[in-house]
């Protein structure tokens, strides 16, 4: 353990302390799971190596709910650790506001680049409108400002990528 302790450290990861906003808490969440990926760590070492990282509010917050995730007996694991901390730090209203940031973005006065950048970004949060690649595509083009929006209707692409590189 103390080895791959040592081999996480040395991949910087960040820590969270509770704070910032649900974005914070899903980048932590990734940066974690690359590095575990990496380390082929088990579902006990995943759990182990996250509460590490915990700070602060965080950190009292996993004290507080550890014995309720985990009763003295069970082996720790990555899916019940991740479910729990979801539970806090995703919650439902915090999804819902970013999917209304997605349904509301418009291109308005940022560049093509910067529109797709944002699109990219508050997408993860309303994956069911974008997961059919046709539809992921429309709504790209639909929200775009609508002098291009309506020559790219008439070109008729259906692919993402051409569709940005066509913006």
């Amino acid at each position: 353990m103390h080895q791959l302790v040592e081999q996480f450290l040395k991949l910087k990861p960040s820590k969270f302390d509770g704070k910032g906003d649900l974005e914070a808490a899903i980048l932590w969440v990734k940066e974690l799971e690359k590095a575990f990926a990496l380390l082929g760590c088990t579902e006990e070492e995943k759990v182990t190596l996250a509460v590490y990282q915990l700070q602060g509010v965080a950190n009292d917050w996993w004290e507080a709910t550890r014995g309720r995730v985990f009763p003295i007996g069970m082996v720790p694991n990555w899916t019940a650790f991740a479910e729990t901390f979801n539970g806090k730090y995703f919650s439902e209203i915090a999804r819902e506001q970013k999917m209304v940031e997605f349904l509301r973005l418009r291109q308005n006065q940022m560049t093509v680049d910067q529109y797709e950048a944002e699109f990219s970004r508050l997408s993860k949060f309303a994956p069911r409108m974008v997961e059919d690649p046709v539809d992921r595509a429309r709504r790209f083009r639909d929200s775009l400002k609508p002098e291009l929006c309506s020559q790219l209707i008439l070109l008729n692409l259906r692919d993402y990528n051409e569709l940005y590189e066509r913006a």
